[in-house]
C-alpha cells in the first residue's frame, strides 16, 4: 500500500463540473495527483532553467562576451577536407 494522504482541494465550480463529466468517480484523484506531479516537475525543470540564465548572465559580467568560434571551426573543416583529399 502506498503512502498517501487525504486533502480537501478547492476548484473553480466549472472546472469541477467538468471534471466530475469526464473523469470517472474513482479514478479523480489519480488524475488530479498525476496532474499535480506533472506541474511540480514542470515548475521545477523552469527553477533550473532560471539558475542556468542567472548563472549565464554572472559569467557574461565576470568575463564579458565570447568571440565567436564559427570562423575558426570553418577554417579547421576545409583544412581537415583538404588532408583527406591529398590521403586519396
Amino acid at each position: 500500500m502506498t503512502d498517501t494522504v487525504r486533502v480537501s482541494l478547492v476548484f473553480p465550480r466549472q472546472l469541477w463540473e467538468e471534471v466530475k463529466r469526464i473523469i470517472p468517480a474513482g479514478k479523480r484523484s489519480r488524475v488530479i495527483s498525476e496532474a499535480t506531479a506533472q506541474e511540480l516537475r514542470r515548475r521545477r525543470r523552469l527553477e533550473s532553467v532560471e539558475r542556468l540564465q542567472a548563472l549565464q548572465e554572472e559569467f557574461r559580467q565576470k568575463y564579458g562576451e565570447m568571440p565567436s568560434s564559427v570562423e575558426d571551426i570553418r577554417q579547421m573543416r576545409e583544412e581537415r577536407d583538404a588532408e583527406i583529399t591529398r590521403l586519396r
